[in-house]
C-alpha cells in the first residue's frame, strides 16, 4: 500500500505508515497527533545551566525584565516561557520563501536569517514584506533588512525583521543569558533523558553520548554528574558546532569530543568495552515528532532504514555498558519500528540486557512496553518523543 495520505495540511505519508499507526491508534486519534504537530507546544522550553545560576534566580531576572518566565513542576533545571498565538499575518504581496526549517522558527516568531532564503523575487531593503513557507503558508510579516541580490550572495545576517508571526514566544537566542552560556535552548521531553539516567545512576565515572550534537544531552549529563568523565561522539561536520555548545555554556572542560563513528565505538576504543557507566543513545530519527512541523513528507521505506540504523548504535551500547550500568535510548519521532520494536530487538539478541521503568509523572506508557515512556504531542501538548532505559545484569 503505496498510496500517499495527507494526515494533516502540508504533512504526507504512505499508506503502509498509515495503517503502522492504526495498530495502536484509532483514525480520529491519528488526525489529531498529526493536526497537533503543525502548531507549537503552549510551553517554550529551556534549561537552566544549574553550574552556573540558580533556575529561581533567573526565572527573578528575566521578569525583572517584562520577560514572562516559570519554573517547571517536576525537573527542577527546566523553565518555559508562554507561547501566544495564533496571530493573522498581514498579506502584503511581496514574498520571501524561506525553507522548511526556517519558515517553522519564523513560524514562532524568530527573525529570517540568509541561509534560510528560498526565493525573494523583486524584494527591496525596506519593503514590508510576507515570509511563506515552501508550501505557501503565511508564516509570518516584517521588513527586509537586504535586497533580494544580497539574499542570496550574503553569507549570514538577518534578511527578515519579523514584527508579527503566526506565533510569539521569545528570541532565545538572542537573549543575553543565553549568549552568556546559562540557558541552552531544549525540549521539555529532550531533558528527561538526562533526568532517568541520574534516577538510575549514582557516583558515574565515565558517561558515553553516541549521538553528541548538537550538545543539549552531552552538556546536560556535564551539569547533573559533576566531575564524570564525558565522551562525546559524532561525525567531523559537527566538531564546530558541538565545541561551541561546550565553550558557550562553559563546560569545554569537563567533557571530551571524539570524531569517529560511533557505531565503530567498541571496535576503535575497545578499554571503554564494559566500563562505561552510562550511554546515552538520540539517533538520527524520522523526526515525526518535532513541533511546529509546517511541511513533511515520510514513508515506510525511510522509517525501516532508519529503524535498522537506529540499532546499530543500540548494539554498540550495550556492548560497552558496564554491569550494572544503564543505556538511555531515545528519539523525537512517533513511529514504533523507531522506538519500541529497537529495544524489543535489543531485548530478544542481548539475553544479559533488561528492561527499567522510566518513571516520568508526565508520559504515557510505551506501546506494549510499559517500563518505557512516550510524549504524545495531542496529549501531553509537548513534541512526540519516546524514551527507554535498559541496564546489564
Amino acid at each position: 500500500m503505496t498510496d500517499t495520505i495527507e494526515v494533516a495540511k502540508g504533512i504526507y505519508i504512505d499508506g503502509e505508515l498509515y495503517h503502522h499507526f492504526l495498530e495502536h491508534l484509532s483514525e480520529g486519534e491519528l488526525s489529531k497527533m498529526f493536526e497537533s504537530l503543525r502548531k507549537p507546544p503552549s510551553r517554550y522550553y529551556v534549561r537552566v545551566n544549574t553550574a552556573l545560576m540558580e533556575p529561581s534566580l533567573l526565572v527573578m531576572r528575566l521578569r525583572e525584565r517584562g520577560i514572562e518566565a516559570y519554573r517547571d513542576e517536576h525537573l527542577r533545571e527546566a523553565i518555559w516561557f508562554p507561547v501566544k498565538g495564533p496571530f493573522k499575518v498581514p498579506d502584503t504581496g511581496r514574498y520571501v520563501i524561506a525553507d522548511k526549517y526556517a519558515a517553522e522558527s519564523v513560524y514562532m516568531g524568530a527573525n529570517l536569517y540568509v541561509p534560510g532564503i528560498v526565493r525573494a523575487d523583486g524584494v527591496r531593503r525596506g519593503d514590508e514584506v510576507t515570509v511563506l513557507s515552501p508550501n505557501g503558508m503565511a508564516v509570518a510579516y516584517g521588513i527586509a533588512e537586504l535586497d533580494a541580490e544580497e539574499m542570496h550572495i550574503r553569507g549570514g545576517g538577518i534578511a527578515v525583521r519579523v514584527l508579527r508571526s503566526t506565533y510569539e514566544a521569545p528570541r532565545v537566542r538572542e537573549l543575553p543569558e543565553y549568549v552568556g552560556g546559562l540557558i541552552y535552548d531544549q525540549s521539555y521531553p529532550s531533558m528527561w533523558v538526562g533526568a532517568v539516567a541520574a534516577r538510575h545512576l549514582e557516583g558515574a565515572r565515565i558517561i558515553v553520548d553516541l549521538n553528541a550534537a548538537p550538545g543539549g544531552k552531552l552538556t546536560h549529563a556535564a551539569q547533573l554528574f559533576s566531575g564524570t568523565y564525558i565522551i562525546g561522539f559524532d561525525r567531523p561536520s559537527k566538531y564546530r558546532q558541538l565545541k561551541s555548545t561546550l565553550r558557550r555554556l562553559k563546560m569545554d572542560q569537563h567533557a571530551d569530543v571524539l570524531l569517529l563513528d560511533s557505531r565503530l565505538a567498541d571496535s576503535l576504543l575497545p578499554r571503554i568495552v564494559g566500563r562505561v557507566d552510562a550511554v546515552i543513545v538520540d539517533p538520527p530519527c524520522s523526526n515525526l515528532g518535532v513541533r511546529p512541523k509546517l511541511y513533511e513528507r515520510k514513508n515506510m521505506r525511510d522509517v525501516m532504514s532508519l529503524a535498522s540504523y537506529q540499532q546499530q548504535f543500540l548494539r554498540v551500547a550495550v556492548r560497552i555498558v558496564r554491569k550494572g550500568g544503564i543505556v538511555v535510548y531515545s528519539t523525537c519521532t512517533l513511529t514504533e519500528l523507531e522506538n519500541e520494536l529497537n529495544v524489543v530487538s535489543i531485548l530478544l539478541s542481548s539475553e544479559n540486557v533488561r528492561l527499567l521503568e522510566v518513571d516520568i509523572p508526565v508520559a504515557m506508557g510505551g506501546w506494549g512496553l510499559d517500563e518505557a515512556a512516550r510524549f504524545h504531542p495531542h496529549v501531553q501538548d509537548t513534541p512526540g518523543f519516546f524514551i527507554a532505559a535498559l541496564t546489564i545484569r
